[in-house]
């Protein structure tokens, strides 16, 4: 891996420094680093040594082995999204708070070169979503790494969803949506709404109702082999249609189908953690505080 692409979007005026650091670091030990050009434009700034670094725009055109994500989660979504067809494995290091998909702490940089040199780690594949709707005759799609959410856009109002499971009646409900999430957002949104946690190789999808206004409805976990349909409608309102970070607001009755799709994400893993060890340190799993 000796082509390494820098991927970031705003880094905290407290990070640049060490921002800075780990990409000298990286090209003092002979990698080939290229960094993405509005991420450049403002670490240059305060680092001119970084003005004769290569700069890319497009990932998909640039000729590289590795992405390394600079920042939070929310930062490593929006890496995904930009290089999901080019199956580049991405390494997150976390300037953010939790950092589920970003796991790499700063300050383990020494340790995070050696074993990329001596390839001590390991590609983990995660699924993806593919998600399309129409909308005055115009047919939208796009992924989600996370989770697809179908929520109202009236705070006041509930909406009612019909939920089809590769064409057959699952149920109808009044809420203020719906979240289908995969294994690797089963520990972001999913988990804020009640539903279980999930192992990134688990092959299965959650639906789950948000702020459902009953108490006959829960999570449902079905294969990730199958096809989800949600319709919905409601009065006074418009509806909010959500992948990961993104969002985009439909003034019709949406029908929006949802399936695994053909493309995943490859991250790096180093084999001196794992995911329950992530569990136990990011959300303290199992921990007493009675102790």
């Amino acid at each position: 891996m000796g082509n390494i692409a820098i991927f970031g979007t705003t880094i905290a005026d407290e990070y640049i420094s060490k921002a800075i650091e780990i990409i000298l670091k990286f090209t003092h030990e002979g990698f080939q680093v290229s960094i993405c050009k509005a991420l450049k434009e403002k670490l240059v700034i305060t680092n001119q040594t970084l003005a004769d670094i290569p700069e890319f725009k497009n990932i998909s055109e640039n000729d590289t082995q590795l992405i390394v994500s600079l920042g939070g989660d929310g930062t490593f979504l929006k890496c995904a999204h930009i290089c999901y067809k080019t199956n580049i494995p991405i390494l997150g290091i976390n300037f953010g708070k939790l950092g589920f998909l970003a796991q790499t702490k700063p300050e383990d940089i020494n340790f995070v070169i050696e074993n990329i040199k001596q390839k001590n780690f390991s590609i983990r594949k995660r699924s993806l979503l593919d998600f399309s709707f129409v909308e005055n005759g115009i047919n939208h799609n796009d992924i989600g790494v996370n989770e697809i959410t179908l929520q109202k856009s009236n705070a006041v109002k509930l909406i009612k969803l019909n939920i089809f499971v590769n064409e057959e009646f699952l149920c109808s409900f009044w809420a203020d949506g719906v979240a289908i999430s995969t294994p690797t957002g089963s520990t972001g949104y999913s988990l804020s709404l009640g539903s279980p946690i999930l192992t990134p190789d688990n092959e299965s999808l959650i639906i789950t109702p948000i702020a459902p206004h009953t108490l006959s409805i829960r999570p449902i976990i079905i294969p990730d082999s199958q096809t989800i349909r949600v319709e919905a409608c409601g009065e006074y309102t418009h509806f909010l249609i959500s992948n990961d970070y993104l969002s985009h607001t439909v003034q019709q009755e949406p029908k929006i189908e949802i399936k695994k799709s053909k493309f995943t994400i490859s991250t790096i893993e180093f084999n001196n953690t794992s995911f329950f060890e992530t569990l136990r340190e990011k959300l303290k799993l199992g921990y007493d505080i009675r102790k």
